[in-house]
């Protein structure tokens, strides 16, 4: 962890300040040591030069028994890194790289440090959030980019300093919470006046295919893990069905070409312990809740083409399973909206801790 994080880094109960105690160093990057909240009364582990903030983790030993809690087997068990990253993320946002020149980034809910990757290339500063032990190849990812660090914590309650991002990326991400909604208003708050949250969400199919889908659902996430990948393996198969795309209205499973990013992805759909799905007018409500203008619609397909691209679902869209779509927006904090983010009577609506879970693109 280089010092600059202590900028961006707040104790997640409190909002406060933390100063950095029992350092060890390495170079000019702290390796271990505790984050210490200004009155003293609370404190979060540094390990592997990693700020680890969440309830109950003081120890590497802690740490195993979060990594097994959730889903950084996703992240560190699939080998999901392609070329074509950081042109899919620009398809389905509308930054550049010009854009992102001397912005502060959070990417919320990063995972494996996919998109952090792609990031880190063009802003000023990156900062990688997500719940899982996955952080720790995020930073392996991005270890060339001096600009680029990583804090494990829980998007609901984001260990960061308020209005302290530029722009806030979190792409499937809260349909795997407790609670998206309360993710909405939580990073909210760490984006800067003037700033920009993109948010990507399942899009809510019709109820004949969410009721197949969540019977489907409740067979295949009691499975351990292990068993979990090989059905998801299997399931992958379906992409060389005839018309798979078909088939797919009836059944969620993976289109990717490569049966490795398949298996990925049909885990990410079938086995996490949340999973939820949203309408774009339901999202676009919690934008306005949270103070946001200017809010657009943007397709979560990255081959979509320009006549869909900025145009909102139409029924046949929902009439099929696992489709992911967008809605970013500009904060324009004024007034009692800003007063409750700052005091906490929103962020106080989430719950203590989220399984935070990252997606790949589908």
């Amino acid at each position: 962890m280089r010092e600059w994080m202590l900028e961006y880094l707040r104790c997640p109960a409190t909002k406060a300040k933390l100063r950095v105690e029992q350092a060890v160093w390495r170079g000019n990057e702290v390796q271990s040591g505790m984050l210490v909240s200004r009155d003293g009364t609370l404190a979060y582990p540094i390990i592997g030069g990693i700020p680890r903030m969440l309830p109950g983790v003081r120890t590497e030993d802690d740490l195993r028994r979060v990594y097994a809690d959730s889903f950084g087997y996703q992240w560190t068990h699939f080998q999901w890194e392609r070329v074509l990253d950081e042109s899919e993320y620009f398809a389905i946002s509308d930054q550049t790289p010009d854009s992102l020149r001397e912005k502060t980034v959070l990417d919320a809910g990063c995972g494996g440090g996919r998109v952090s990757r792609v990031l880190a290339k063009h802003c000023r500063r990156l900062i990688g959030l997500d719940f899982t032990i996955a952080v720790d190849r995020a930073r392996t990812n991005t270890r060339s980019h001096s600009q680029c660090e990583f804090v494990q914590g829980d998007v609901l309650r984001p260990p960061l300093a308020n209005e302290a991002f530029d722009y806030v990326w979190c792409h499937g991400v809260l349909h795997h919470t407790s609670d998206a909604r309360a993710g909405v208003c939580a990073l909210a708050g760490v984006v800067k006046p003037g700033g920009e949250l993109h948010i990507v969400l399942f899009l809510k199919a019709w109820a004949p295919l969410r009721a197949t889908d969540v019977a489907t659902r409740a067979l295949i996430r009691r499975l351990p893990y292990a068993i979990g990948v090989k059905v998801c393996r299997v399931m992958g198969t379906l992409r060389h069905l005839p018309a798979a795309s078909f088939w797919k209205r009836f059944v969620w499973f993976s289109l990717q070409p490569s049966a490795e990013l398949r298996t990925c992805c049909n885990f990410d759909w079938y086995m996490p312990r949340y999973h939820h799905e949203h309408t774009v007018d339901e999202v676009r409500s919690w934008f306005r809740d949270g103070g946001f203008t200017r809010i657009r619609y943007i397709n979560g397909w990255p081959y979509a083409n320009a006549a869909v691209q900025r145009t909102e679902p139409s029924f046949w869209r929902r009439a099929r399973l696992g489709q992911l779509f967008g809605v970013a927006a500009q904060k324009q904090l004024t007034g009692a909206v800003a007063t409750k983010l700052r005091s906490g009577l929103i962020l106080d609506a989430a719950p203590t801790i989220a399984e935070q879970e990252s997606p790949c693109l589908m």
